[in-house]
C-alpha cells in the first residue's frame, strides 16, 4: 500500500472512531436529558437547555463527518468526481456555520449561568464554542477555494 492510501486509510479510521465516540457520549447523555424532561427540571436548570441544543448540533456534525468520509472514498478512487469533492466540502461548511448559530443562540445562557455560578470563565467557553465552528467553516471555503481554483484552472 503506498503512502497516500495509507494516510487515508488513517483519516477514515480516525473519522470513524470520532463518530462512535460522539455516538457513545450522546447516549451517555440520554439519561441525564431524560431525567430532566420527566422530573420537569428543564426549565428550571439552565444546563438542560444547553444540553438539549448540544443534542441538535449533534446532528450536523455527525452529518458532515459522513461527508468527510465520503470526501476521503472519492479521493482513494483517484477519480475524476471534483464536483462531488466540492459539494460535500460546502455541505461540511454549512452544517458548521449551523453549529455556530446553535452556540449563538445558547450564548446568553452561558451568560446567565457564569452570572449565577460567578464563573466569568464560563462565559470564554460559550464564546470558544462560537469561533471554532466558524474557524472550521471558513478552512472548508479555502479547500473549496484552493479545490476551484486548482482544478477548473
Amino acid at each position: 500500500m503506498e503512502l497516500p492510501q495509507k494516510s487515508i486509510l488513517f483519516l477514515k479510521t480516525c473519522l470513524i472512531i470520532l463518530l462512535l465516540l460522539l455516538i457513545g457520549l450522546a447516549g451517555y447523555g440520554v439519561s441525564a436529558l431524560m431525567k430532566g424532561i420527566t422530573s420537569s427540571l428543564i426549565f428550571e436548570k439552565p444546563g438542560y437547555i444547553v444540553l438539549l441544543v448540544a443534542y441538535m448540533a449533534l446532528i450536523p456534525l455527525i452529518f458532515s463527518i459522513f461527508h468527510g468520509l465520503r470526501i476521503l472514498q472519492f479521493i482513494s478512487k483517484s477519480s475524476k468526481s471534483i464536483d462531488l469533492i466540492f459539494l460535500s466540502a460546502q455541505m461540511i461548511r454549512k452544517s458548521f456555520l449551523f453549529i455556530a448559530f446553535l452556540a449563538l443562540c445558547i450564548l446568553p445562557i452561558f451568560f446567565y449561568i457564569g452570572q449565577m455560578d460567578d464563573a466569568p470563565g464560563l462565559v470564554l467557553v460559550g464564546i470558544i464554542l462560537i469561533v471554532v465552528p466558524l474557524a472550521v467553516s471558513a478552512i472548508f471555503r479555502c479547500f473549496q477555494y484552493i479545490l476551484k481554483d486548482h482544478f477548473l484552472s
